[in-house]
């Protein structure tokens, strides 16, 4: 019994340390821009800059109403929290592409962006949002599962 907790206490140790940010701050003016069209909401400018699977997540932001604004409250501070080296919840969500990593906050919510930079294209084909911190990833990845 000693040993299966030991064991688990590695694995879990190591899947910890897989799961462990490798941000880095770089170059992001791209996905800012499109950052701030999304909570601008501003759908005739930026409804041709996302596609793909990057589509879904931004018509939420484009196409908004007063209750949203009731839901999340006003906008208090953005944040660019660095580009996320690909790790296991990157290869998830973003198939494997660096993203751009947004820290949101509003009164009632804390949203994370991650921003895949455009193509050549000047579109922008991968974004996940969700709640929680940028570094609430690790939690987020176990919630929703390996697979």
């Amino acid at each position: 019994m000693k040993r299966f907790a030991v064991a688990a206490a590695i694995a879990l140790a190591l899947t910890t340390a897989a799961l462990a940010q490798t941000r880095v701050m770089q170059d992001h003016a791209q996905t800012a821009s499109a950052l701030q069209c999304l909570l601008d909401h501003v759908q005739d400018k930026c409804a041709q800059k996302f596609s793909g699977s990057a589509r879904r997540p931004a018509q939420f932001w484009l196409w908004w109403n007063a209750n949203k604004d009731f839901e999340l409250g006003r906008l208090l501070s953005s944040h660019y929290a660095g580009t996320q080296a690909v790790n296991a919840y990157i290869t998830k969500f973003l198939s494997g592409r660096p993203a751009d990593v947004y820290d949101v906050q509003f009164s009632h919510h804390r949203k994370t962006f991650y921003i895949v930079p455009p193509g050549p294209d000047g579109t922008i084909v991968y974004m996940m949002i969700r709640d929680g911190a940028p570094d609430d990833e690790k939690t987020d990845l176990f919630v929703r599962g390996p697979g």
